[in-house]
């Protein structure tokens, strides 16, 4: 029976197109990525980057393309108060700004663009370091989220460039 089952969800899975998550391809063979402060997301990318047929350089010049993160913004504001005036929920915010720059070419390839990330979170006297570990891994979960924004953005830009 479950032998049955295993094969029946196989056949499934391998009829709806389902396939895993493979490298992250930009499009470019090379790209040069910094960052105007620290950011997480910058770090993320090139670890991802790293793993990828696209070759990070040391320079813009070169590079096929420049990334830079221009700002990254974490904030936390409370989203729900309740009767008693405790609070709730908190909500969590990740407001990435970057630009993607041609080397030797005035207009970018892509303009300042923002992403803008958000989660809400529950809020717990009686657990403090729970919810701060939860908070921590939202907030983790909100980097590599927006880590995978940066890179398709660039990827369809590319591929829209080619056609």
């Amino acid at each position: 029976m479950s032998r049955l089952l295993l094969a029946s969800v196989a056949i499934l899975l391998a009829n709806c197109g389902f396939t895993l998550r493979g490298d992250a391809p930009t499009g470019l063979k090379s790209l040069y990525v910094s960052n105007d402060m620290p950011s997480q997301v910058a770090v993320e990318v090139k670890r991802t980057l790293a793993s990828s047929a696209t070759r990070l350089t040391k320079t813009p010049s070169e590079a096929e393309a420049h990334l830079r993160i221009t700002s990254e913004t974490r904030e936390k504001t409370i989203f729900t108060i309740t009767g008693a005036g405790r609070v709730y929920e908190f909500q969590l915010r990740l407001l990435v700004t970057y630009v993607v720059q041609v080397p030797g070419k005035d207009e970018p390839l892509i303009a300042p663009t923002e992403i803008d990330i958000r989660r809400v979170v529950t809020y717990s006297e009686t657990a403090p370091v729970a919810k701060e570990a939860e908070e921590a891994l939202l907030y983790r979960d909100m980097v590599t989220e927006a880590t995978g924004q940066v890179l398709r953005r660039i990827s369809a830009v590319r591929r829209a460039g080619e056609q």
